[in-house]
């Protein structure tokens, strides 16, 4: 299993395509039953079984159809690393955007 915290980004999305293609088969649907059920082509199935590149909105569609979506929960959730990190995010209103500088105009 590979460490994402310690990984490329084609490793992570290697090893995602061979959990999916794992999960796939341990839930004993072929590759046709599965590409049917996201409304993908076969051949979109295996290459991302393969090489895990596809668009985000087809790998969630994937995750959904091999009940797995869930799984993504806890991606990008801002994590309270204390009690102190706590209060500040409940004091601090969420941010809209990010801080820039305000840029000179030349006349």
């Amino acid at each position: 299993m590979v460490d994402f915290a310690l990984a490329l980004p084609e490793e992570v999305c290697l090893e995602l395509g061979q959990r999916a293609r794992a999960r796939r088969l341990a839930l004993n649907l072929s590759v046709d039953e599965l590409a049917q059920r996201v409304g993908i082509s076969n051949k979109t199935l295996g290459n991302f079984e393969r090489t895990g590149r596809c668009t985000l909105e087809t790998f969630a569609r994937i995750l959904e159809a091999l009940n797995a979506l869930h799984d993504l929960s806890p991606v990008l959730v801002l994590q309270s690393k204390s009690i102190e990190d706590m209060r500040l995010k409940a004091a601090v209103a969420t941010r809209q955007r990010a801080y820039t500088k305000a840029r000179k105009r030349s006349m």
